[in-house]
C-alpha cells in the first residue's frame, strides 16, 4: 500500500469523523459552549491563597535603615495554615531588568528593590520610594504580595511603593483563561478518542472498517487528524470569546501556542487510545476517563497556583502534564515569552505525547 493510499484512506476517516460528529446535534453546543461557561463562572467565583511563594529582596542601601527593613519583611511573614505565605531571599546588585528576568523564568513571584539612597533620605525625614516587580502573570499570587508589601510599608509612613505593569493590567481571568484552553484541549482529545474507539470497539465498528482496504494506521491518522482540527477550533472559539467577552490580554506569539496546542493534542489522543484499548467497553472507558483526568483540573494549577496546594499535591502535579501545559500556555500568552522559557514544558509535553501515542498505535493494532 502506497503512502497516498494510507493518506488518503486517512482522510476518509477523517470525514467519517466529522461526519459522525454532525450528526450529534445535542453534543454541538456543549462541545464549544462549556470551556466558555467555566472561564465565566470559575473567573468570577473563585479565588485562592499563598504558601512559600518566593520572594527576593535586592537592597542597593548600604545603610543600616535598608538592613532594619529586610530583617523586619523577613519576620513579618503571615502564615497560612502554619506555613508562611512568602519564602524571602536576599542579594545586591542586581539590575531590574535583570529582577525581570528572574520572573520571566519563574524562579521569583515578586522583586522588591531598594534604593541606593534609602537610608540617607530617612535620615532626612523625605520621602523614598521602593520598586516592587511581581509576577502578574498569577494574579492571585501576586495580588496577595502587593496587599501584604502595602500594608506592611503603610507603618513608615515616609515609604512609597512603585509597582510597574510587568505584564500589562492584569485580572484573575487572565491568569485563568490560558489554563482553561490547556484543560479543555486535555479533556477534549482524551474522552472524545477514547470514547469513540471504546464505542467502535464494543459494537464491532472497528472489525468492519479494518475489514476494508483501510489499514489499522489509517484509522488512527485519520482520527488524529480529526482531534487536531476539532481541538484547535475549540481553542479558537475559546481564545475569541474571551477577547469578545472577557477582554483577554493576548502578550504571546500564536504559532507558539499553536504549537504548544498540537503536542498537548497528540499526547491526549493517544492517552485517550491507550485508556479505550485497557477499557475496552464505553462504561469502563468513563469511569478510567474520570480517574485519571479529573484529578488534573484541582492540582495543576488551572484555578489555583500551585503554591496554594499541599506539597504532596504538588509532587503529584508535577507528574501530569497538565501541569506544564498550563505553565507554557501562560508563559507565552501573558508574559510573551518564547521558546527560551517554555522549551522545558514543551520537552515535557514532546515525551507525553511520544510515549502515550507510540502505547496507544501499539496497543490499538493488538487490540483492534
Amino acid at each position: 500500500m502506497t503512502i497516498m493510499t494510507e493518506l488518503k484512506h486517512s482522510w476518509i476517516i477523517t470525514i467519517k469523523e466529522f461526519r459522525q460528529l454532525s450528526r450529534k446535534k445535542a453534543l454541538m453546543i456543549p462541545l464549544f459552549l462549556f470551556p466558555i461557561i467555566m472561564i465565566v463562572f470559575f473567573g468570577y467565583g473563585m479565588g485562592g491563597t499563598v504558601k512559600n511563594a518566593p520572594i527576593l529582596i535586592i537592597n542597593d542601601d548600604t545603610g543600616t535603615a535598608s538592613n532594619s527593613l529586610v530583617q523586619e519583611i523577613g519576620s513579618y511573614t503571615p502564615k497560612y495554615g502554619g506555613d508562611p505565605m512568602f519564602s524571602v531571599t536576599y542579594t545586591k546588585d542586581m539590575s531590574q531588568s535583570e529582577a525581570k528576568s528572574k520572573i520571566d523564568y519563574g524562579s521569583y513571584k515578586a522583586v522588591l528593590i531598594i534604593p541606593q539612597d534609602y537610608s540617607e533620605r530617612l535620615a532626612k525625614n523625605e520621602t523614598t520610594t521602593l520598586t516592587l516587580l511581581t509576577d502578574s502573570s498569577d494574579t492571585t499570587t501576586s495580588g496577595i504580595i502587593i496587599n501584604f508589601m502595602k500594608q506592611f510599608l503603610a507603618k513608615t509612613g515616609s515609604v512609597s511603593l512603585n509597582i510597574p505593569d510587568v505584564y500589562g493590567d492584569l485580572e484573575y481571568l487572565d491568569f485563568l483563561t490560558p489554563a482553561v484552553i490547556a484543560l479543555t484541549i486535555f479533556f477534549g482529545s482524551v474522552a472524545t478518542t477514547g470514547s469513540a474507539i471504546a464505542g467502535e470497539i464494543e459494537d464491532g465498528t472497528i472489525i468492519r472498517i479494518l475489514m476494508t482496504p483501510v489499514s489499522k494506521r489509517s484509522v488512527i491518522l485519520g482520527k488524529t487528524v480529526y482531534q487536531l482540527i476539532l481541538q484547535l477550533a475549540r481553542a479558537v472559539i475559546l481564545i475569541f470569546a474571551a477577547f469578545a467577552i472577557m477582554g483577554f490580554n493576548m502578550n504571546g506569539s500564536w504559532l507558539l501556542v499553536a504549537l504548544v496546542l498540537v503536542i498537548f493534542t497528540l499526547g491526549g489522543v493517544g492517552l485517550g487510545i491507550v485508556m479505550s484499548a485497557i477499557a475496552g467497553d464505553m462504561e469502563s472507558f468513563f469511569q478510567l476517563n474520570m480517574i485519571v483526568t479529573l484529578p488534573s483540573m484541582f492540582i495543576t494549577g488551572v484555578f489555583f497556583p500551585l503554591s496554594s496546594v499541599p506539597d504532596w499535591m504538588r509532587y503529584i502535579a508535577y507528574l501530569l502534564p497538565l501541569t506544564y501545559a498550563n505553565d507554557a500556555m501562560r508563559a507565552v500568552m501573558i508574559k510573551g515569552q518564547g521558546l527560551d522559557v517554555i522549551g522545558t514544558d514543551l520537552v515535557v509535553l514532546s515525551l507525553f505525547a511520544l510515549i502515550t501515542f507510540t502505547a496507544g498505535v501499539h496497543l490499538f493494532r493488538r487490540e483492534a
